[in-house]
């Protein structure tokens, strides 16, 4: 039971994150501009960590789910992949 809840608030805390970043970019004023470097500066950040991840430990892969990650949430998403790895 306790993986169940557990899969489900991972979900939750995605969900949230998606979100957040959607609110941030329907309330900036140039919208389309903030998303497109949100996607672009976090795909760059996962191809980085991609890259230069063995000197930390951890490259993450170039995976669907990492690229819609990454594009949607930005570096931070990136950064959550890497710390789920991590925790």
């Amino acid at each position: 039971m306790t993986e169940f809840l557990t899969s489900h608030q991972y979900a939750l805390f995605w969900a949230l994150a998606v979100l957040c970043m959607v609110w941030f970019f329907l309330h900036n004023r140039k919208r389309i501009r903030a998303m497109l470097l949100g996607s672009v500066t976090g795909l760059a950040s996962l191809i980085a960590a991609h890259c230069f991840g063995g000197l930390i430990g951890y490259a993450p892969t170039l995976c669907w789910t990492n690229l819609a990650v990454s594009a949607m949430l930005g570096v931070p998403g990136t950064l959550l992949i890497m710390a789920v790895h991590f925790f």
